[in-house]
């Protein structure tokens, strides 16, 4: 129940972060600009909170540590917030979220390439639905062109191909030593380091300044983000990598539910249809995944 609890929080956590950024994105700031923020301002955080116990950090800084925190933050923070980003300009926030949050599919199929999952029938057939579900979303929103973004929703779908890798990944290669905050932290500042060079070459910076409501976005975005990072390598420890996709339906629905109240994003009935299919598909892996853990504590 706890670690249920712990995944709701999560997913409006990544849910509001898609809002802020269609906020602040369609109000004059650079995607690269604010990948920025959303790394280095987390990072700092955590190293204010790590400063009091310092000398009892275990984390041993070898190439296995480097390399964890080096493709964790590639494909956990890098590549899928870039394309997020820039594709929130072109299509609404709410239709990202879902196309973002099509990782369970994806989750398990990695799992099975890693030998963490066997194959199971009634979960194949839920990737199958979901798939269609997705190939629904993407034709729609092809003819619709002008108004959903049309090339952008394919690639939208690379942010939940790395979210994925990064789920199974955290997951299987953890090292030894070193707890979530460690991990966080290191991933962050493999963020910030990319980001850097980035925002530079694209002259994309963007100064925080009073009575500028875009930096209070931004702000709250950092301490959501710092947050949410923490939570992903705890949770993750505690259930695993396709039990944690979880937190990928709880932020789609949160998504919807901003777009359509806040951001008055309405979408053909096609889409819906499309969207529910996807979601019945993620719960169905989700759900078959947890009835197989408990089978196996028995």
């Amino acid at each position: 129940m706890f670690q249920l609890f712990l995944l709701l929080i999560l997913g409006v956590d990544w849910a509001s972060g898609y809002a802020i950024a269609g906020y602040c994105m369609s109000h004059g700031v650079s995607p690269y600009g604010y990948a920025f923020w959303q790394s280095f301002g987390p990072m700092i955080l955590l190293l204010l909170v790590q400063l009091p116990s310092i000398k009892k950090i275990k984390v041993k800084i070898n190439s296995v540590f480097i390399k964890y925190v080096m493709l964790s933050g590639l494909c956990g923070i890098v590549i899928p917030n870039l394309l997020m980003y820039i594709a929130v300009e072109r299509v609404p926030s709410g239709l990202l979220t879902i196309l973002s949050n099509t990782a369970p599919l994806l989750v398990y199929i990695l799992a099975l390439l890693y030998r963490e999952e066997r194959f199971h029938l009634i979960r194949s057939i839920s990737i199958l639905t979901g798939l269609v579900g997705v190939i629904m979303i993407l034709g729609v929103g092809l003819q619709l062109n002008a108004n959903i973004g049309g090339i952008w929703l394919l690639a939208a779908l690379l942010i939940p191909f790395s979210y994925a890798f990064c789920a199974v990944y955290v997951a299987k290669f953890r090292p030894a030593h070193g707890n979530s905050l460690n991990y966080a932290c290191g991933m962050l500042i493999v963020a910030t380091l990319c980001n850097i060079p980035i925002v530079y070459l694209s002259h994309g910076f963007y100064s925080l300044h009073l009575n500028d409501f875009n930096s209070y976005l931004i702000i709250l975005e950092i301490l959501l983000s710092g947050c949410g990072y923490v939570l992903l390598f705890a949770i993750i420890r505690m259930v695993g990598s396709v039990y944690y996709t979880l937190v990928n339906i709880i932020t789609a629905l949160t998504g919807m539910i901003y777009g359509y109240f806040i951001f008055n994003q309405r979408y053909p009935d096609n889409i819906y249809i499309a969207i529910i299919i996807v979601l019945i598909a993620m719960s169905g892996l989700i759900i078959t995944q947890r009835n197989t853990r408990n089978k196996h504590k028995i």
